[in-house]
């Protein structure tokens, strides 16, 4: 239960992070986009998010804007996959990929884990862009 939750948020958002206009990758379980809607629709509610902003994102374009990566943060948070501080827990993340990828999401994972910034959303902006640039192919949203 827990190793699909944490791949919810992070891989599919990630985190994550929410009902899917875009197309997911295909190591992403259907059951963890229905897991997530609660808390996506809390952390939506709470930062004005919308789905426009998230489909932006599955397109490649992830806005500096508050509404969106404090939206991320929430989600991570709600999910205890990121710290108080906005460090992204990727050994804990890393355990729930699916065996063929692994190798490379640790790699990823590790080397965007902690990024600086003034708050943590602003944190959670720069984990997501470090990540798509690394990878596009490991970052969505949900």
């Amino acid at each position: 239960m827990v190793r699909v939750i944490l791949n919810y948020i992070f891989l599919g958002p990630l985190l994550q992070t929410f009902i899917v206009s875009a197309k997911l990758p295909d190591w992403v379980p259907a059951e963890i986009i229905d897991m997530a809607q609660g808390e996506k629709g809390r952390c939506m509610s709470e930062h004005g998010t919308t789905e426009d902003m998230i489909n932006m994102v599955n397109e490649g374009n992830i806005p500096n804007d508050p509404k969106l990566t404090c939206y991320m943060f929430c989600l991570f948070e709600s999910f205890s996959i990121i710290d108080e501080d906005g460090v992204l827990e990727y050994g804990m993340l890393t355990e729930m990929f699916p065996d063929d990828i692994k190798a490379k999401a640790e790699s990823v994972l590790s080397g965007c884990a902690e990024q600086p910034g003034a708050d943590n959303c602003e944190k959670v902006y720069k984990i997501a862009t470090c990540v798509q640039s690394k990878s596009p192919d490991m970052w969505f949203m949900i």
